[in-house]
């Protein structure tokens, strides 16, 4: 019995989800904690790939760090299968609906009972994503924190004024597609709002350094920054959002498995 309670304890549960935006469904993909009781909730946004395999995994990654994590399909269920067709999904996005789409996520985690209607929720987005957090945050006060990983999608700077929550960014140097340039001018408009973040620099990384499955087949330098990033990532989140019950990581390694994947394609 004793064996049966620990290995309970280590498992989540992820399942199909939807919810309403401004009257339409957004479908999405939710992974909690199998155990019950109040989590912190996190929004988590793709990039150009849409709701991939690879972002289904890092969704139960973070489930398995001790979130109720959810992921929207801001892309409609498109997954593209080609640099050119992914970057014409993009462009193609109606932001403000996607943005929409991302608050309501907010509003629905904290309809479920393992949230709770106080409950923190915070908001973490790669590339396309980063830049749909940011404005999620600056446009409504329904995050505590939020994450941006090499936001592609550059709000403009006035917009900037409305995030209240802590920020925390990671960038690799040698990203092309939000190259420093990018990242020094959102960073002098924070400066200039008095918006308050960490800032995380990568050496050698490029875009979408972190966007990969646990079990990906990747370059070493690739894991250590990734594998660097998440855990900065969940200790971002757990100091900012505030504690509550049942708030620990489960182990990983006895977490539901999957098939071994690869990263999305590069921007």
């Amino acid at each position: 019995m004793q064996e049966t309670a620990e290995i309970s304890s280590n498992l989540i549960v992820s399942l199909h989800a939807g919810y309403e935006a401004a009257d339409e469904y957004v479908n999405a993909y939710i992974a909690r904690p199998v155990n019950g009781g109040q989590r912190a909730g996190v929004v988590l946004l793709s990039g150009m790939n849409g709701l991939s395999w690879t972002q289904r995994e890092i969704t139960r990654m973070y489930a398995r760090a001790g979130f109720v994590a959810l992921s929207p399909d801001f892309m409609d269920g498109l997954l593209p299968n080609s640099r050119v067709k992914a970057l014409h999904a993009k462009n193609s996005l109606d932001v403000a609906r996607a943005v929409e789409q991302v608050t309501a996520g907010a509003d629905f985690l904290r309809s479920l009972p393992w949230v709770g209607p106080e409950g923190p929720v915070g908001v973490m987005g790669f590339c396309l994503g980063g830049g749909l957090a940011l404005l999620a945050a600056a446009r409504t006060q329904k995050f505590q924190a939020g994450i941006v990983y090499h936001q592609s999608l550059f709000p403009d700077p006035r917009e900037l004024e409305g995030i209240k929550c802590r920020l925390q960014c990671h960038y690799g140097t040698e990203d092309q597609s939000s190259p420093r340039t990018e990242v020094d001018a959102f960073i002098q408009a924070l400066d200039r709002y008095g918006v308050k973040y960490e800032l995380h620099w990568y050496e050698g990384m490029g875009h979408s350094f972190a966007q990969i499955t646990p079990e990906a087949d990747v370059q070493p330098a690739r894991r250590e920054a990734t594998n660097l990033s998440q855990e900065r990532c969940f200790e971002f989140l757990r100091q900012e959002l505030e504690p509550v019950t049942g708030f620990e990581p489960v182990d990983e390694h006895k977490a539901d498995g999957g098939p071994v994947g690869t990263p999305d394609p590069a921007p």
